[in-house]
Formats: structure tokens, sequence, C-alpha cells
């Protein structure tokens, strides 16, 4: 292993060594893989945090999504997977996420798509999403209480003021 860097080290090692399998991707914290978190949990996959930072929750989670859209299982950030999970039609969904969309849906998703919320999108209500939404009331000047609302989903689909933080 001498002369190699050492990203090329801990390749080499995780493959030779049967440790993580995560740890065989090539990447680093990237806008690329913030946008493969945030579409994750969109989609229902939580990846543990859209923070740019791929680790093994990340991993894990694009596992999951390549076996429900019958993709072959890398665990891997990529290009191409970012624009599978964005664009492929129809959407490819994890099976906590409903399928039809609920106002708890559409709040936890409005939030996600703008950096407020950084579960999966799943439509239950706990407590990130609570702090999520009264972050967003406070910024978007809304009275604060918490509360999933039809109105709330409503505005979150309809402003474009609050853009992506």
């Amino acid at each position: 292993m001498k002369g190699m860097g050492w990203s090329a080290g801990v390749v080499l090692l995780a493959l030779t060594t049967g440790g993580p399998s995560w740890a065989a991707c090539a990447a680093t914290q990237t806008p690329m893989v913030e946008g493969i978190q945030r579409e994750l949990a969109v989609n229902g996959f939580d990846p543990g945090g859209i923070d740019g930072r791929f680790g093994p929750k990340t991993s894990d989670a694009i596992r999951a999504y390549q076996r429900a859209a019958n993709l072959p299982l890398t665990g891997c950030p990529s290009q191409e997977l970012l624009d599978h999970v964005s664009f492929h039609l129809p959407k490819v969904y994890s099976r906590s996420r409903p399928a039809t969309p609920t106002p708890e849906v559409e709040v936890q998703e409005g939030l996600t798509m703008r950096g407020f919320y950084v579960g999966a999108v799943d439509g239950r209500i706990g407590a990130r999403t609570r702090d999520a939404i009264r972050q967003y009331q406070r910024e978007a000047n809304l009275p604060v209480d918490g509360q999933v609302t039809p109105e709330l989903a409503q505005r979150l689909r309809d402003d474009r003021a609050t853009n992506a933080r």
C-alpha cells in the first residue's frame, strides 16, 4: 500500500478484509451526495441526514432504494443514481411512505426540499417533524404551533419565497 493515497488504501483494506461495504465507495462530502440524500429522504428512505457526507446510513438507504428499484446493489453514490432517484418514473418509494399523499407526507416533503427536515418522508409526525415545522413557521412569519394542517401543506406547495436553505 506504500505510495497509495489514503482513500485508495481504505478501499483496498475494505475489499481485502471484509470491512464495511460503504468504505469501498469513492465518495466524500459533495453536493451530489447531498442531492442523493435529499431525494432518498423524500422517497421515504432514511439516509441519516442531509449533509453531503457519505457514510453507512446513506449507504444503507442507497441499497434499500436500489433493491426497491431493481437496480444493482452497490450502496454507492453516483450521478446515475442521483438521476434515477430524481427523475425515474414511476417514482420508487419506500414501503414506509404512504402511496397516497397525505397532508403529513406533503408537509414532510416540502420541509425536506427546503432543508428543514432531514428524516425519511413517511407521514409519521414526531419530534423532528414538529421541530422542522416550527422552524419553517418562524422563518415564514407564520404562527408557530408545530402542527400539520392542510393549509400548511398547501403553503409549502405554493411557497416560492422560502427556497432551499
